[in-house]
């Protein structure tokens, strides 16, 4: 599981807490670490800096939380979600396996839960069957403040794979930006699997890297090990770090694997 959040300015602190990444308001950062990693690796980036003090400054530990999830579909699940996910206020989820119909379903569900979370914002819908066209697809940012597609120029093949998304939304007065990336799994079903997700990590890694500004993350569970893509050496060049390599060079906690 990769996550990876920048930001083009100096230094701010994180937060590690289950797997998640959590930063104050941006007009107060702190932090606090603990790193667990339950389901595969989780990573990310940070090249942070205070944004500025606000006229009336929130409590101290009052803290953004920017999680990454693999929920091995969504289908059904927006009582769980709004239960037991509240405590994010950004939520970027792979391998959703949701299509038009589910997903449109998933968001009438977070309404009658009385969620605080905006109406989850997808990539390409999944094909709608039973078939292994649907499988291990989806890429989804769930949110507390409204989330908006970015405009891109993707070709036709990434732009309906649905496993590529990225998207924007406004917290403070500031933008995040952010994109997430489902790569295709070890499976005779995916010969080509480090070529495709490879491409799609090159489409919106571009979108998030040189076409915004302010802070910015690329999520997803990407089915690779670090390094194994050439896109890697992309992300190192535009500044991006992994989270969990910043936590152990900064705060000595150590990587942990499921």
């Amino acid at each position: 599981m990769w996550f990876i959040f920048q930001c083009l300015f100096t230094v701010l602190v994180p937060s590690f807490l289950l797997g998640v990444s959590a930063v104050c308001r941006f007009s107060h950062w702190c932090g606090h670490a603990r790193l667990k990693v339950p389901v595969a690796r989780l990573c990310a980036i940070l090249l942070l800096i205070r944004i500025g003090e606000a006229t009336n400054p929130g409590p101290d530990d009052s803290c953004f939380i920017l999680g990454v999830a693999n929920p091995t579909g969504l289908r059904s699940k927006a009582p769980y979600v709004t239960s037991q996910m509240a405590y994010g206020d950004v939520w970027a989820s792979s391998e959703t396996h949701l299509c038009s119909r589910e997903l449109a379903s998933f968001n009438a569900g977070l309404k009658f839960s009385g969620a605080q979370f905006q109406p989850l914002v997808g990539g390409h819908p999944v094909p709608d069957s039973h078939s292994n066209a649907g499988c291990w697809k989806g890429v989804v940012v769930l949110a507390k403040t409204p989330v908006r597609k970015l405009p891109h120029d993707w070709p036709i093949e990434i732009a309906q794979s649905s496993r590529a998304l990225a998207v924007t939304t406004m917290l403070d007065d500031v933008w995040l930006t952010g994109g997430v990336v489902y790569g295709e799994p070890e499976s005779h079903l995916y010969p080509h699997r480090l070529r495709h997700t490879e491409a799609l990590l090159q489409a919106v890694v571009s979108s998030i890297s040189f076409l915004s500004s302010g802070p910015r993350f690329v999520a997803g569970d990407w089915n690779v090990s670090f390094g194994e893509l050439p896109v890697f050496d992309m992300l190192s060049k535009a500044g991006f770090r992994d989270l969990q390599e910043l936590a152990e060079e900064r705060w000595g906690i150590m990587l942990h694997f499921a």
